[in-house]
């Protein structure tokens, strides 16, 4: 049998095939699925995250240092993902979804894990990237995923993720730009705690309380959305 009748007879039989699932919330549970037509169905709140300098990095930099600056910053998205439950799929050459598995109201705790990062980068590591001319931005948005499997072991890595939620936060990440780095949906912004929605400011001597989000028009499938993105930040040490 020549391998072109191999793959036929393959994509026959995934094509006749009902797509299997395990509905959770634990990533753990990849071990109970198989490589082939099945994966794994989850609620979370997911953080699309692009650098955005990286094809200038790779032109003025070349291919060494743009894998050098990728690693860095998969070094940061692990490590926030791991210390607040969720994990992080290497979603791009330039792109990281970060997904944090959890019923709508998590996505509040989500926005203060964004808002930290922001601050991270920016602020507590930002000696660390000062040579790349640090661009970076994130949308956020809540909903169902679903991920296959691209390789028969179970690392978080080798999963493919698709959902309405995710494509809409890549929408609001090309919205956003410094020193507003992090955009949220309309849904998310209308679930917001009070103290995610304003903060007390010094102006001009008094201090009054002021929305600390902005909202914006974009286009998603051809129809007119909005979105709300800030330039506020959470200090890494700051309680929450």
């Amino acid at each position: 049998m020549s391998w072109t009748d191999t793959l036929s007879e393959k994509l026959a039989a995934l094509s006749a095939a009902e797509f299997n699932y395990v509905e959770t919330n634990d990533i753990n549970r990849a071990s109970e699925i198989d490589f082939d037509c099945s994966g794994l169905y989850m609620e979370a709140t997911v953080i699309y995250f692009e650098i955005k300098s990286m094809d200038y990095i790779l032109k003025e930099s070349g291919r060494r240092k743009a894998a050098q600056i990728y690693t860095m910053y998969h070094q940061v998205m692990t490590a926030f993902a791991q210390q607040y439950g969720g994990f992080v799929n290497c979603f791009s050459p330039k792109a990281f979804l970060v997904v944090f598995p959890g019923k709508e109201d998590n996505a509040n705790n989500v926005i203060k894990v964004a808002l930290k990062i922001a601050y991270a980068l920016s602020d507590t590591f930002k000696s660390s990237f000062d040579m790349i001319g640090m661009e970076f931005a994130m949308g956020l948005e809540h909903g169902h995923i679903m991920g296959s499997k691209n390789l028969s072991d179970n690392g978080v890595g080798q999963f493919t993720w698709f959902g309405t939620c995710i494509n809409k936060a890549i929408g609001i990440c090309q919205q956003c730009a410094r020193p507003y780095y992090v955009g949220i949906s309309s849904m998310i912004f209308h679930n917001l705690s009070e103290d995610l929605r304003t903060k007390m400011r010094n102006i001009l001597g008094i201090k009054k309380k002021v929305e600390i989000w902005t909202k914006v028009s974009y286009q998603y499938e051809n129809t007119k959305h909005h979105l709300y993105q800030t330039n506020h930040k959470i200090s890494l040490d700051e309680e929450q």
